[in-house]
Order: structure tokens, then sequence, then C-alpha cells
């Protein structure tokens, strides 16, 4: 009946056709190599007892829906007084009225807010021993019903995927996350999963999972700046522009969650790789709106096994195949960039005698994604009523990664990201025309111990974009960002 609930529909069959989702915890085949670390005797005690066959409580998974989709709802009509929460039981009984169509919502709002709205509905969940399967569909009929019945604005296709796809990584991500911070202190897991407030009280029961994943964990401070320029091409193209982002400083947050290398598992997200970083500085000077003023930089990068094997490739060899996650956010001064893509990828680890090299590979389908419209981002057309900074797209995603670790601590870390994204026509945008995006984002960084728990380093990022459109000028983008970094790192046992 929804086509945008198609995706969902295939991302849950491939959940439930691959994964026997069962109620209990993880089952965690990995025994090699694992490494730990001393955050506060961050150990593989059992959070709570783990039984089975647990009982599920859909009741109190519904419940955490509800709360979920209520309580912001009652925010935006009594405090915010939005209007388009107004929503009248005449609405609710009419719902099947409303015709589905992309919005043009803000972009933080969009792909970073409704995923962790989504993300709440899952930890709920989750949270009443739910598994991932059956926690992703609560977080897709949460997405419905607030589509349809919890505001006035046409349903968003857009939002029907981002909210319950983006919840599923975020969510289960953060579920176990909450239950690592347990072990440094109860209020850190509150504040990772506010849902366990609910879930604890209505259920008894303390999430269920056990702790000790931890296998890395990072917290880098960098200063660097940023020079941009864009080149456009075709009839009524405007002038080429360049902008300088003179100094910023950026604080980012890395955290890997069992060993990436050589892990066999059926448990989707029981190996995955977050890192989370902001930027702020200087703006460019330029008649580019807040830009002129301030610059803002806002990643979220991550990657979870959805289920893998760890075949014999020879001695000293750790791989991982399996299937792969890919969320990625960047919203930046310069350029905005958003992708939900599953796909194949292989980790691989080899040790060396004088060095480690540690590569991986990831060949993504781009379920549904996003990337910035210059000419609306930068106030390059007459502003519209419909207008957003952003054109919906979908395509293909490649990240390739490759590090190596010296015998007295030293890395030399490299990496691209490559999308091929297709604008979809017709969108409600005025002015807005179908395309191509090609977007290669490459980052090398190198870093020294200075201390057991302090590196240094620098690092370098080339943001590469070109843009071939119908019915505009075409574009080809640069954005080169150079830093200086400290990262800080706790004991290894």
């Amino acid at each position: 009946m929804l086509k945008s609930h198609f995706i969902c529909f295939l991302f849950v069959s491939t959940i439930i056709a691959v994964f026997p989702c069962s109620g209990e915890t993880d089952s965690f085949h990995n025994e090699q190599h694992e490494i730990t670390f001393n955050l506060q005797k961050m150990d593989a005690s059992t959070v709570s007892a783990v039984n089975d066959k647990p009982e599920k409580h859909y009741l109190a998974a519904f419940g955490g829906m509800m709360l979920v989709n209520t309580t912001i709802s009652s925010w935006n009509r009594f405090v915010s007084r939005a209007s388009w929460a107004k929503v009248g039981w005449d609405d609710v009984i009419h719902f099947y009225d409303r015709q589905q169509s992309w919005d043009t919502d803000w972009y933080w709002t969009n792909f970073a807010l409704h995923p962790y709205q989504g993300a709440l509905t899952y930890m709920a969940a989750r949270g009443s021993n739910l598994n991932a399967a059956e926690s992703f569909f609560m977080a897709t009929l949460a997405s419905t019903a607030w589509e349809y019945l919890y505001e006035l604005n046409a349903p968003s296709k857009n939002d029907l995927i981002y909210t319950p796809i983006g919840g599923f990584a975020v969510g289960e991500m953060f579920y176990r996350l909450s239950l690592e911070a347990d072990q440094i202190n109860r209020l850190y897991g509150y504040l990772i999963n506010p849902m366990r407030t609910y879930t604890e009280f209505v259920t008894g029961e303390k999430p269920r999972g056990t702790t000790g994943h931890i296998y890395d964990i990072s917290l880098k401070f960098s200063v660097g700046t940023t020079k941009t320029y864009s080149w456009f091409s075709g009839n009524d193209a405007p002038d080429s522009d360049s902008e300088l982002y003179p100094v910023f400083i950026s604080p980012e947050f890395t955290v890997i969650y069992n060993d990436p290398y050589g892990w066999d598992s059926n448990e989707p997200y029981s190996q995955f790789e977050l890192t989370m970083g902001g930027a702020f500085g200087a703006g460019s000077g330029e008649d580019s709106g807040s830009n002129a003023d301030f610059m803002y930089d806002i990643t979220i990068l991550s990657n979870g096994m959805l289920f893998s094997r760890a075949p014999d490739m020879g001695e000293n060899k750790d791989t991982t195949i399996g299937i792969v996650f890919d969320y990625d956010f960047i919203w930046h001064s310069f350029m905005e960039l958003s992708a939900l893509s599953p796909g194949f990828a292989i980790k691989q680890r080899i040790r060396n005698k004088a060095s480690t090299i540690e590569w991986q590979w990831h060949l993504d389908t781009l379920l549904l994604g996003t990337s910035d419209y210059y000419y609306f981002m930068h106030d390059l057309v007459p502003e519209t009523k419909t207008r957003r900074e952003y054109s919906y797209n979908t395509g293909f995603e490649s990240v390739f990664m490759w590090k190596r670790t010296g015998s007295q601590g030293q890395t030399l870390n490299t990496g691209t990201r490559f999308y091929a994204m297709w604008d979809f026509p017709d969108q409600v945008q005025t002015g807005a025309h179908s395309g191509w995006d090609f977007v290669c984002i490459s980052n090398l960084d190198y870093e020294v111990p200075v201390s057991s728990h302090v590196n240094i380093g620098f690092g370098n990022n080339l943001y590469l974009k070109k843009c071939i459109y119908y019915g505009a000028p075409d574009i080809f983008q640069t954005v080169y960002t150079g830093t200086v970094f400290a990262r800080l790192k706790p004991g290894q046992k």
C-alpha cells in the first residue's frame, strides 16, 4: 500500500532470512586476538541474568512506541505550537486520504533527529526483550503512525525510510553501548539509552546483554583549516566560487565494538564501528548565509556487520566477510551528504613482524541518500516556499580503509568513500532537476604515540564532487581540510 515501505520490507526481510533472530543475547563466536581496555573495570560481566527464552513484553514495546510519538507530538503542539501538529479526530479517521511526498524539512531534522526518534522506539522494543527484526518492525510501525496520525503534513516518503532503518542502526549501537557505559556509571547508560527509564520501570528488568566488548575507543581533538572551490559549466552557469574557513576546532569520538577482524556471528551489529564528530570555527566571510560568520561540521560515520563469517585465509591473517550496513551523515557549511547503504564487506588484518596491516572494503547499494543542491545551499537562485538545500537520491557506495601500525605504535591511516548517486526527478522543489552526483571523500592521517595514552598527528581530507544535471549547469566541487590533532586513548590490558 505504501511504496516507501517497500525498501523497509526488503531490509527487514533480509534480517529475518539471514539471522536466527532469537530472543537470546549475543552468541559471539570470535575468540581470536580480542583486545579489551581498562575503562574503569570494564569487564565481561553479565549485566543481567540471561534466560534461554526470556519473556517478550510486546505490550511494553508498543507502549514505548506510543510514549515516544506522543511526547514529541505534545511538545510540538503545546510548547512549540506548530500548526502541523494540531491533528484532529477527522484527520485521524481520514488518514488514508493523504498522499505521500518528499518533504522539505531542515537537514538536521530529517537525517539525524528522525533516525534518533526511530532509535528511541527501537531501544524501547529491545529493552522489552524483542529481537532485532521485531524491534525494527516496531520502529517501522511507529514511523508510519507518526506520518499519518501525528502530523498534518503530507506523509513523508523519506521519513518512512530514514526513521526505521536509520533508527535500527543507531538504536542497536546505542543499546549495546548503554550496557557498556553501565560499567563506568549507570547514569551514562541512561544518557545513551534514555528508554531504559521506561522499560526498566514497566518490565521490572534490566536490559539483557553482556559487557566487555569494547575493542577500541578514542577521543580526538583537532585544529584545522578548510579551503573550498566550485566550478560551473553549461548555459547560464554562474562564476566560479571559492571560500576559506580559516580555523576551526573539532572533537571526535570513535568506538569499535568487538574485533572487526576474524569475526564470526549471526547477531546483527555484534560488531560495529562508530565515529561521531563536530567542528565549529570562523566563517568564510562570503555572502552565503550563516557561513559568512560561522563554520560548522557534524559528521556521523558508522558500519555494522549484519552477518559475518571468519574464513581461514592463511597464517597471520584474520579475515571477516559478510553483510554490512553503512549509515553516513555529513552536515557541513559547504556540503551535505547522507546515505543508508547495505552491502558486502571484507575486513582483514595481516600481522607481520614489524607492522600490522588492517584493511576493509565495502560495496553497498544505496537505499536512500541525499546530497547538497549547491544552487540552493549557497543562494545562487531565488528562494521559494518549497525550496530545500538537498536532493534525494539512490545509487551505490564503496568504502575502502587501510591502516598500517608500526612496531613503535606509529600509524598511517588512509581511506576513500565513493558515492554514485542518481537524483530522483519530480521532487517537490521549484527549479530542482534530476541528475547524477559523484562524490569521493579521501583521508590521509599520520600519528605517533607520545605516551601510553596520547597520540599526536596531522590529517588531510579531500572532498571531490562532480554533479551532472539535466536542465541546470553542471558543478565540480573540491574541499581540502588540513588538521593537527591529539588522540586520547585508554590503557590496554
